[in-house]
């Protein structure tokens, strides 16, 4: 058996582990590293990073996707064809069913809300950026 990368106590507990039959070193280093957030607007640990959203007015704390989304439907009006939707790099949209039939639907962009901020990119979308998740 070949040690593996890291310290002797790591290694000890790997073997243990491994001894045991519930070994993963992959799973047990990336729970050893993981940093938790919590979302700025329900204040639950945010799972997935990669999905979150940076809140503006909160110096660029992350938030639930869902959460994000919820906040801007209490913020804005829909009408009855229309809905929200997520046009990407940060931005939302609400946009409106124009084709008369479903086979085929034509959407119109009625108002585009640029949610995060492009020129601060936070911290924890860098540290992101560079594992590359």
């Amino acid at each position: 058996m070949t040690p593996m990368p890291g310290n002797k106590k790591e290694f000890k507990r790997d073997f243990r582990n491994r001894k045991r039959g519930n070994f993963n070193p992959q799973r047990e280093r990336s729970e050893e590293n993981k940093v938790m957030h919590k979302c700025a607007i329900c204040s639950q640990d945010i799972q997935d990073l990669s999905s979150a959203i940076a809140l503006p007015d909160d110096m660029g704390n992350p938030a639930h996707f869902d959460c994000v989304l919820k906040k801007i439907k209490e913020n804005e009006t829909l009408g009855e064809k229309q809905q929200l939707v997520y046009l990407g790099s940060g931005s939302f949209g609400i946009v409106e069913n124009v084709s008369s039939s479903n086979q085929s639907p034509n959407y119109k962009i009625i108002k585009k809300i640029d949610f995060e901020e492009r020129e601060n990119i936070p911290e924890w979308r860098k540290q992101m950026i560079k594992l590359k998740i």
